[in-house]
């Protein structure tokens, strides 16, 4: 069993485990994030991570009615840049907390007056210790090449975060209920077909509100898993420019969410279809809270991509390195 397979699995536990841990952190934080009353929130992130703070971006605007921006590292480390942050609340969320752009960014927005929270699963690491408040994924060491539990429980971390942000008791308590439902999500995905990838060389992932950082990250999973051009787009978005290229040798993989434009979502997938792409839909099982759908997505994604990874001949743990000739022009 791959090490993808594994770790997927581990993360209904461990949010069950993290729901134990830290409450006083999380309630102070939530306590002072009312008092902050920040205008903007800015998140840091790069590869998954950066798709935990697309779902941020949606979930607090949707419970909290505060506005989201993802800050561009090299508006500090290339362009230098400056911006005024006074009271206002910066999001870095890393696994490993060593990127030295994530670095140089946070350390830049706490010295111009952010408060500054680093959500992270390295505890030691030099975002963790540079933040001005830590709150640890706990994910345990990640061996996989995919990140899987760490991604989940950082999901579970931003659903907590907001959810004592704006005490939301109904939203708390439903995180609580949230690993049975995960439980299901993993045997679902187990039990997809690992060969529904087979044949296809590009795919786009589509879905809606809460389901678009599903869609991004399903989209670089796919590429770092299958290798298979994937690309994430919104269910409206993709009927522009995008549905220019689809044919025939398109893969649709289609996440409508309950709660998030599912009906657009498929609308969508059957204008795609009309031009020859294949479609597959994501299931899904019952969340306790739409909001948690995305978390429930992911959880059946990854063990489905694992297995699909091993069908197409490449191992989900290890590195795909692909020689590439590089053209001189002039």
């Amino acid at each position: 069993m791959s090490e993808m397979l594994k770790e997927a699995a581990e993360a209904p536990d461990l949010i069950r485990a993290f729901m134990s841990a830290d409450q006083n952190l999380y309630s102070a934080l939530g306590e002072r994030l009312r008092k902050l009353e920040a205008t903007v929130v800015g998140t840091l992130a790069r590869g998954s991570s950066d798709h935990v703070a697309n779902y941020a971006g949606t979930l607090i605007p949707l419970c909290t009615g505060k506005v989201v921006s993802s800050l561009t590292p090299s508006l500090v480390t290339v362009l230098q840049a400056s911006w005024d942050l006074k009271k206002q609340f910066v999001l870095a969320i890393s696994q490993g907390g060593g990127s030295p752009d994530l670095l140089a960014a946070l350390q830049s927005a706490k010295s111009k007056g952010a408060l500054t929270v680093a959500l992270v699963n390295e505890v030691e690491s030099p975002l963790a210790k540079v933040a001005e408040v830590l709150l640890p994924q706990r994910a345990g060491k990640e061996k996989g090449l995919a990140a899987t539990k760490s991604v989940l429980c950082s999901l579970a971390a931003i659903v907590r975060l907001v959810a004592e942000w704006s005490e939301d008791k109904k939203l708390l308590q439903a995180l609580n209920e949230l690993p049975k439902s995960l439980e299901a999500a993993n045997a679902r995905g187990l039990s997809m077909d690992a060969s529904s990838f087979k044949g296809f060389e590009h795919i786009y992932v589509i879905s809606r509100g809460l389901g678009l950082s599903v869609a991004q990250e399903a989209a670089l999973k796919i590429k770092e898993t299958l290798g298979l051009h994937a690309e994430a787009f919104s269910s409206s978005e993709v009927l522009h420019g995008p549905l220019e290229i689809v044919g025939k040798n398109f893969l649709i993989l289609s996440i409508p969410l309950s709660g998030s434009g599912e009906e657009d979502v498929r609308s969508a997938a059957k204008t795609l279809a009309a031009q020859g792409a294949h479609i597959l839909e994501l299931p899904s099982v019952d969340v306790p809270d739409f909001r948690l759908a995305p978390i429930a997505a992911l959880q059946i994604l990854y063990p489905w991509l694992a297995r699909a990874a091993e069908t197409l001949g490449r191992h989900p743990d290890r590195p795909q390195h692909i020689k590439s000739k590089i053209i001189k022009t002039v």
